[in-house]
Protein backbone atom coordinates (compact mmCIF):
# COMPACT_ATOMS: atom_id res chain seq x y z
CA UNK A 1 0.00 0.00 0.00
CA UNK A 2 0.93 4.10 -0.52
CA UNK A 3 1.38 6.34 2.27
CA UNK A 4 -2.41 8.06 2.19
CA UNK A 5 -3.83 11.10 4.26
CA UNK A 6 -7.00 10.63 6.46
CA UNK A 7 -9.57 13.62 6.99
CA UNK A 8 -12.27 11.72 9.53
CA UNK A 9 -15.43 13.78 11.21
CA UNK A 10 -16.60 11.86 14.35
CA UNK A 11 -20.15 12.60 15.29
CA UNK A 12 -21.42 13.05 18.92
CA UNK A 13 -22.73 9.21 18.63
CA UNK A 14 -19.18 8.45 18.15
CA UNK A 15 -19.97 8.04 13.98
CA UNK A 16 -16.95 8.50 11.87
CA UNK A 17 -17.45 9.39 8.55
CA UNK A 18 -15.11 11.08 5.89
CA UNK A 19 -14.82 14.58 6.94
CA UNK A 20 -13.16 17.26 8.89
CA UNK A 21 -11.48 16.99 12.58
CA UNK A 22 -9.40 14.44 13.07
CA UNK A 23 -6.15 14.64 10.44
CA UNK A 24 -4.12 10.92 10.23
CA UNK A 25 -1.30 9.79 8.24
CA UNK A 26 -0.43 6.06 6.93
CA UNK A 27 2.86 4.96 6.06
CA UNK A 28 3.17 1.36 5.63
CA UNK A 29 6.38 -0.57 6.65
CA UNK A 30 9.50 0.45 5.76
CA UNK A 31 13.78 -0.04 6.47
CA UNK A 32 12.60 -1.94 9.54
CA UNK A 33 9.76 -0.35 11.07
CA UNK A 34 6.44 -1.43 11.14
CA UNK A 35 3.45 0.35 9.13
CA UNK A 36 2.09 3.37 11.52
CA UNK A 37 -0.84 5.44 11.56
CA UNK A 38 -0.76 8.99 13.29
CA UNK A 39 -3.64 11.01 14.21
CA UNK A 40 -4.34 14.29 15.70
CA UNK A 41 -7.24 16.70 15.56
CA UNK A 42 -6.98 18.92 12.28
CA UNK A 43 -5.35 22.37 13.51
CA UNK A 44 -7.47 24.08 10.53
CA UNK A 45 -11.03 22.67 11.71
CA UNK A 46 -11.42 22.04 16.08
CA UNK A 47 -13.20 19.42 16.42
CA UNK A 48 -14.15 20.63 19.83
CA UNK A 49 -12.82 17.62 21.28
CA UNK A 50 -9.39 16.07 22.20
CA UNK A 51 -8.06 13.46 20.51
CA UNK A 52 -8.29 10.80 23.14
CA UNK A 53 -11.87 11.47 22.93
CA UNK A 54 -12.07 11.02 18.80
CA UNK A 55 -8.96 8.63 18.19
CA UNK A 56 -11.03 5.35 18.71
CA UNK A 57 -13.84 6.04 16.12
CA UNK A 58 -11.10 7.32 13.60
CA UNK A 59 -8.91 4.16 14.14
CA UNK A 60 -11.80 2.09 13.07
CA UNK A 61 -12.53 4.30 10.38
CA UNK A 62 -8.92 4.00 8.82
CA UNK A 63 -8.91 -0.02 9.59
CA UNK A 64 -11.37 -0.59 7.12
CA UNK A 65 -10.00 1.53 4.52
CA UNK A 66 -6.53 -0.20 4.83
CA UNK A 67 -7.36 -3.53 6.23
CA UNK A 68 -5.66 -5.25 9.48
CA UNK A 69 -2.64 -4.87 8.94
CA UNK A 70 0.30 -7.01 10.81
CA UNK A 71 2.31 -4.94 13.56
CA UNK A 72 0.61 -1.94 12.51
CA UNK A 73 1.30 0.86 15.10
CA UNK A 74 -1.27 3.31 16.25
CA UNK A 75 -0.03 6.57 17.69
CA UNK A 76 -1.76 10.07 18.64
CA UNK A 77 -0.41 13.46 18.82
CA UNK A 78 -2.69 15.30 21.62
CA UNK A 79 -3.56 18.95 21.73
CA UNK A 80 -0.19 20.14 23.45
CA UNK A 81 2.14 17.89 21.12
CA UNK A 82 2.49 14.78 23.49
CA UNK A 83 3.38 11.65 21.38
CA UNK A 84 1.43 8.68 22.80
CA UNK A 85 1.30 4.79 21.59
CA UNK A 86 -2.31 3.89 21.37
CA UNK A 87 -3.07 0.36 21.51
CA UNK A 88 -6.57 -0.78 20.17
CA UNK A 89 -8.94 -3.28 22.06
CA UNK A 90 -11.13 -4.47 19.26
CA UNK A 91 -14.76 -4.89 19.34
CA UNK A 92 -15.26 -8.52 18.65
CA UNK A 93 -18.48 -7.01 16.68
CA UNK A 94 -17.35 -5.37 13.55
CA UNK A 95 -18.56 -1.81 12.95
CA UNK A 96 -17.78 -1.07 17.21
CA UNK A 97 -14.76 1.05 17.57
CA UNK A 98 -12.05 0.13 19.93
CA UNK A 99 -11.19 0.71 23.38
CA UNK A 100 -7.65 2.67 23.05
CA UNK A 101 -5.05 2.17 25.77
CA UNK A 102 -2.10 4.66 25.78
CA UNK A 103 1.25 4.71 26.50
CA UNK A 104 4.19 6.55 26.48
CA UNK A 105 7.21 5.76 24.68
CA UNK A 106 10.28 4.49 26.57
CA UNK A 107 11.76 7.71 25.42
CA UNK A 108 8.69 10.27 26.84
CA UNK A 109 6.61 11.84 25.01
CA UNK A 110 8.47 14.21 22.82
CA UNK A 111 8.63 14.25 19.10
CA UNK A 112 12.31 12.82 19.59
CA UNK A 113 10.78 9.70 21.30
CA UNK A 114 8.57 9.16 18.71
CA UNK A 115 11.11 9.54 16.13
CA UNK A 116 13.75 7.02 17.53
CA UNK A 117 10.64 4.02 18.22
CA UNK A 118 9.19 4.79 14.52
CA UNK A 119 12.41 5.78 12.81
CA UNK A 120 11.75 6.23 8.80
CA UNK A 121 8.18 5.54 9.66
CA UNK A 122 7.60 8.39 11.58
CA UNK A 123 9.24 10.81 9.84
CA UNK A 124 7.30 9.92 6.55
CA UNK A 125 3.87 10.46 8.90
CA UNK A 126 4.66 13.69 10.05
CA UNK A 127 6.36 14.97 6.96
CA UNK A 128 2.73 14.10 5.54
CA UNK A 129 0.79 15.50 8.23
CA UNK A 130 2.81 19.15 8.02
CA UNK A 131 2.58 19.23 4.32
CA UNK A 132 -1.32 18.90 4.26
CA UNK A 133 -1.74 21.16 7.06
CA UNK A 134 0.65 23.97 6.11
CA UNK A 135 -1.01 23.40 1.92
CA UNK A 136 -4.68 23.91 3.76
CA UNK A 137 -3.80 27.25 5.78
CA UNK A 138 -3.19 30.29 3.31
CA UNK A 139 -0.82 32.65 4.12
CA UNK A 140 -2.79 35.90 3.55
CA UNK A 141 0.12 38.60 5.28
CA UNK A 142 -2.13 41.34 6.92
CA UNK A 143 -1.60 44.63 5.79
CA UNK A 144 -1.03 46.51 9.03
CA UNK A 145 0.27 45.69 12.25
CA UNK A 146 -2.59 45.65 14.61
CA UNK A 147 -3.60 42.85 12.26
CA UNK A 148 -0.68 40.88 11.68
CA UNK A 149 -0.43 40.98 15.41
CA UNK A 150 -3.91 39.36 16.31
CA UNK A 151 -2.77 36.43 13.08
CA UNK A 152 -0.18 35.78 14.78
CA UNK A 153 -1.96 35.14 18.20
CA UNK A 154 -4.62 33.43 17.08
CA UNK A 155 -3.22 31.17 14.17
CA UNK A 156 -3.76 27.41 14.92
CA UNK A 157 0.18 27.09 14.18
CA UNK A 158 1.34 29.69 17.08
CA UNK A 159 4.15 27.92 18.91
CA UNK A 160 3.65 27.05 22.57
CA UNK A 161 4.69 24.68 26.08
CA UNK A 162 3.91 21.71 26.65
CA UNK A 163 1.58 20.18 29.60
CA UNK A 164 4.23 20.44 32.03
CA UNK A 165 3.98 24.38 31.93
CA UNK A 166 0.37 23.91 32.38
CA UNK A 167 0.94 22.10 35.53
CA UNK A 168 3.38 24.16 36.39
CA UNK A 169 1.61 27.62 35.91
CA UNK A 170 -1.45 26.35 37.61
CA UNK A 171 1.18 25.04 40.65
CA UNK A 172 2.37 28.82 41.15
CA UNK A 173 -1.55 29.86 41.09
CA UNK A 174 -2.42 27.86 43.75
CA UNK A 175 0.69 27.65 45.42
CA UNK A 176 1.25 23.78 44.74
CA UNK A 177 5.18 23.50 45.18
CA UNK A 178 4.62 19.67 45.86
CA UNK A 179 2.70 18.85 42.82
CA UNK A 180 4.60 21.61 40.73
CA UNK A 181 7.88 19.24 42.24
CA UNK A 182 6.46 15.63 41.07
CA UNK A 183 5.55 16.80 37.93
CA UNK A 184 8.94 18.30 37.05
CA UNK A 185 10.50 15.02 38.57
CA UNK A 186 8.70 12.79 35.72
CA UNK A 187 10.60 14.68 32.87
CA UNK A 188 14.41 13.83 33.29
CA UNK A 189 15.12 15.90 30.56
CA UNK A 190 13.45 19.03 32.52
CA UNK A 191 14.73 18.37 36.31
CA UNK A 192 18.30 18.52 34.57
CA UNK A 193 17.43 21.93 33.13
CA UNK A 194 16.01 23.27 36.45
CA UNK A 195 18.75 21.73 38.64
CA UNK A 196 21.94 23.60 36.02
CA UNK A 197 19.87 26.60 35.97
CA UNK A 198 19.46 26.17 40.02
CA UNK A 199 23.23 25.66 40.22
CA UNK A 200 24.45 28.49 37.43
CA UNK A 201 26.45 31.42 39.09
CA UNK A 202 24.34 33.39 40.89
CA UNK A 203 23.88 30.45 43.60
CA UNK A 204 27.64 29.24 43.35
CA UNK A 205 27.67 30.36 47.28
CA UNK A 206 25.09 28.02 47.98
CA UNK A 207 27.00 25.06 46.74
CA UNK A 208 25.73 22.50 43.76
CA UNK A 209 22.05 20.81 44.40
CA UNK A 210 21.11 17.62 42.62
CA UNK A 211 17.20 17.86 43.85
CA UNK A 212 14.01 19.81 41.88
CA UNK A 213 12.23 20.62 44.96
CA UNK A 214 15.23 22.56 46.32
CA UNK A 215 15.93 23.95 43.11
CA UNK A 216 12.04 24.81 43.06
CA UNK A 217 13.27 26.85 46.65
CA UNK A 218 15.84 28.47 45.35
CA UNK A 219 14.08 30.27 42.29
CA UNK A 220 10.96 30.36 43.40
CA UNK A 221 8.09 29.17 41.79
CA UNK A 222 7.52 31.99 39.17
CA UNK A 223 11.15 31.65 37.80
CA UNK A 224 10.83 28.06 37.51
CA UNK A 225 7.26 28.08 35.64
CA UNK A 226 9.50 30.29 33.28
CA UNK A 227 12.38 27.98 33.24
CA UNK A 228 10.07 25.48 32.48
CA UNK A 229 8.32 27.60 29.46
CA UNK A 230 11.66 28.34 27.99
CA UNK A 231 12.72 24.79 28.46
CA UNK A 232 9.54 22.95 26.75
CA UNK A 233 9.83 25.37 23.98
CA UNK A 234 13.44 24.60 23.54
CA UNK A 235 13.04 20.80 23.28
CA UNK A 236 9.78 20.99 21.21
CA UNK A 237 11.19 23.58 18.92
CA UNK A 238 14.38 21.93 17.32
CA UNK A 239 12.97 21.99 13.96
CA UNK A 240 9.88 23.33 12.56
CA UNK A 241 7.40 24.95 9.58
CA UNK A 242 9.95 27.23 8.17
CA UNK A 243 12.93 25.15 6.61
CA UNK A 244 14.74 27.99 5.70
CA UNK A 245 14.92 29.09 9.62
CA UNK A 246 18.00 27.73 11.95
CA UNK A 247 16.44 26.38 14.69
CA UNK A 248 19.49 25.99 16.39
CA UNK A 249 21.09 28.83 15.96
CA UNK A 250 18.00 30.88 17.24
CA UNK A 251 18.36 28.35 20.52
CA UNK A 252 22.00 29.27 20.89
CA UNK A 253 21.28 32.98 20.39
CA UNK A 254 18.84 33.24 22.82
CA UNK A 255 20.95 31.82 25.54
CA UNK A 256 23.87 33.29 24.60
CA UNK A 257 21.49 37.27 25.13
CA UNK A 258 20.70 36.11 28.24
CA UNK A 259 24.24 35.18 29.50
CA UNK A 260 24.91 38.80 28.03
CA UNK A 261 22.16 40.51 29.92
CA UNK A 262 23.25 38.91 33.16
CA UNK A 263 26.98 40.11 32.56
CA UNK A 264 26.06 43.88 31.76
CA UNK A 265 23.80 44.55 34.48
CA UNK A 266 26.25 46.22 36.90
CA UNK A 267 27.49 48.02 34.10
CA UNK A 268 23.90 49.43 33.59
CA UNK A 269 23.19 50.50 37.66
CA UNK A 270 20.55 46.70 37.52
CA UNK A 271 20.32 45.37 41.17
CA UNK A 272 22.19 41.80 41.02
CA UNK A 273 19.13 40.56 42.93
CA UNK A 274 17.55 40.66 39.38
CA UNK A 275 19.64 38.51 37.75
CA UNK A 276 17.96 35.61 37.17
CA UNK A 277 14.84 38.48 35.71
CA UNK A 278 17.72 39.86 33.66
CA UNK A 279 18.35 36.50 32.10
CA UNK A 280 15.09 35.81 31.15
CA UNK A 281 14.70 38.51 29.92
CA UNK A 282 17.72 37.84 26.92
CA UNK A 283 16.43 34.16 26.52
CA UNK A 284 13.19 35.30 25.56
CA UNK A 285 13.86 38.75 23.98
CA UNK A 286 13.77 37.04 20.27
CA UNK A 287 10.57 35.17 20.64
CA UNK A 288 8.89 36.84 17.77
CA UNK A 289 11.39 35.13 15.79
CA UNK A 290 10.06 31.64 16.64
CA UNK A 291 6.41 32.65 16.64
CA UNK A 292 6.65 34.05 12.63
CA UNK A 293 8.78 31.01 11.75
CA UNK A 294 5.62 28.75 12.93
CA UNK A 295 2.74 31.29 11.47
CA UNK A 296 3.89 32.68 8.47
CA UNK A 297 6.83 30.32 7.67
CA UNK A 298 6.95 31.55 3.84
CA UNK A 299 7.39 35.27 5.07
CA UNK A 300 10.06 34.75 7.19
CA UNK A 301 11.48 32.59 4.31
CA UNK A 302 11.71 35.31 1.99
CA UNK A 303 12.87 37.36 4.59
CA UNK A 304 15.77 34.93 5.69
CA UNK A 305 16.41 34.81 1.43
CA UNK A 306 16.44 38.71 0.93
CA UNK A 307 19.05 39.52 3.37
CA UNK A 308 21.60 36.79 3.18
CA UNK A 309 24.95 38.70 2.75
CA UNK A 310 23.29 41.98 3.90
CA UNK A 311 25.22 44.33 6.28
CA UNK A 312 22.74 45.30 9.35
CA UNK A 313 21.66 48.41 8.26
CA UNK A 314 20.07 46.89 5.32
CA UNK A 315 18.82 44.39 7.10
CA UNK A 316 16.84 46.88 9.53
CA UNK A 317 15.18 48.55 6.23
CA UNK A 318 14.11 44.70 5.14
CA UNK A 319 12.57 43.44 7.94
CA UNK A 320 10.34 46.99 7.99
CA UNK A 321 9.66 46.31 4.33
CA UNK A 322 8.62 42.71 4.82
CA UNK A 323 7.19 42.61 8.21
CA UNK A 324 3.92 44.71 8.78
CA UNK A 325 4.28 44.81 12.50
CA UNK A 326 8.03 44.92 14.02
CA UNK A 327 9.42 41.95 15.97
CA UNK A 328 10.01 42.98 19.06
CA UNK A 329 6.26 43.75 19.13
CA UNK A 330 5.34 40.30 17.91
CA UNK A 331 7.48 39.03 20.95
CA UNK A 332 6.00 41.24 23.40
CA UNK A 333 2.30 40.19 22.51
CA UNK A 334 3.34 36.44 22.41
CA UNK A 335 5.12 37.00 26.35
CA UNK A 336 1.87 38.63 27.29
CA UNK A 337 -0.30 35.79 25.94
CA UNK A 338 1.81 33.64 29.35
CA UNK A 339 1.90 35.88 31.41
CA UNK A 340 5.54 37.51 31.51
CA UNK A 341 6.52 40.18 33.76
CA UNK A 342 6.01 43.85 32.32
CA UNK A 343 9.33 44.32 33.18
CA UNK A 344 10.15 41.85 30.48
CA UNK A 345 7.99 43.00 27.79
CA UNK A 346 9.02 46.73 28.41
CA UNK A 347 12.16 46.27 27.44
CA UNK A 348 11.90 43.84 24.55
CA UNK A 349 8.79 45.98 23.27
CA UNK A 350 11.49 49.79 24.07
CA UNK A 351 8.94 50.84 26.83
CA UNK A 352 11.08 52.07 29.71
CA UNK A 353 9.82 51.64 32.75
CA UNK A 354 9.88 53.34 36.24
CA UNK A 355 13.28 52.74 36.61
CA UNK A 356 13.96 54.51 33.11
CA UNK A 357 15.93 52.97 30.25
CA UNK A 358 18.64 51.24 31.78
CA UNK A 359 16.48 47.84 31.31
CA UNK A 360 15.73 48.34 28.10
CA UNK A 361 19.38 50.31 27.20
CA UNK A 362 21.10 46.56 28.71
CA UNK A 363 18.96 44.52 26.49
CA UNK A 364 20.02 46.36 23.32
CA UNK A 365 23.82 46.12 24.19
CA UNK A 366 23.30 42.19 25.42
CA UNK A 367 21.87 41.47 21.83
CA UNK A 368 24.72 43.01 20.39
CA UNK A 369 27.31 41.16 22.67
CA UNK A 370 25.18 38.02 22.20
CA UNK A 371 25.28 37.85 18.39
CA UNK A 372 29.40 37.78 17.97
CA UNK A 373 29.00 34.81 20.42
CA UNK A 374 25.97 32.69 18.27
CA UNK A 375 25.22 34.95 15.71
CA UNK A 376 21.66 34.41 14.58
CA UNK A 377 21.89 35.44 10.62
CA UNK A 378 18.42 37.09 10.36
CA UNK A 379 19.19 40.00 12.97
CA UNK A 380 20.13 43.14 12.16
CA UNK A 381 23.16 43.15 14.54
CA UNK A 382 26.69 43.23 13.52
CA UNK A 383 28.85 40.24 15.03
CA UNK A 384 31.87 41.87 15.22
CA UNK A 385 30.73 43.78 18.75
CA UNK A 386 33.82 42.92 21.63
CA UNK A 387 32.51 41.29 24.35
CA UNK A 388 33.32 42.00 28.31
CA UNK A 389 34.98 39.41 29.71
CA UNK A 390 32.31 39.03 32.30
CA UNK A 391 29.24 38.37 29.73
CA UNK A 392 32.03 35.61 28.48
CA UNK A 393 32.46 33.79 31.66
CA UNK A 394 28.41 33.90 32.09
CA UNK A 395 28.03 32.56 28.69
CA UNK A 396 30.48 29.84 30.29
CA UNK A 397 28.16 29.38 32.94
CA UNK A 398 24.72 28.94 30.63
CA UNK A 399 26.35 26.27 27.84
CA UNK A 400 24.29 23.60 30.05
CA UNK A 401 21.24 25.12 29.04
CA UNK A 402 22.33 24.25 24.84
CA UNK A 403 22.11 20.29 25.50
CA UNK A 404 18.24 20.49 23.73
CA UNK A 405 19.96 21.99 20.93
CA UNK A 406 23.24 20.59 20.43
Amino acid sequence: MNPAVFEVAVSADGMAVQGKGVLAAFVPASAGFAPLVVAGCDPRHDPGKPIEGLAGAAFLHIRGAIGDLAGLRWVVVDNWGRFFEAVPHWAAQNGMAPILEFKRFPGGVGVDAFSKETGATGEAALELLSTVVEGGIPETIPANARQFLEAIELHGNLPSPGALFQLVQAAAISGDITGAAKGIQADPVISATLINYANAAAFAGAGKTASVAEAIQRLGINQVRRVVFVAEMMARYQKGACAAFDYRAYWHNAVATGAAMRGLLETFGIPARMADEGFTTGLVSGMGWLAIAETFPHLLADYIGLSAGLDPTAKARLQKNIFPAPVAEVTATYLARFDFPETIRSAISGIPTADGWAWFDCLASAMRVAQSFAPLPCLAIPDNIPAPERCREEWRNWQSLLSFSS
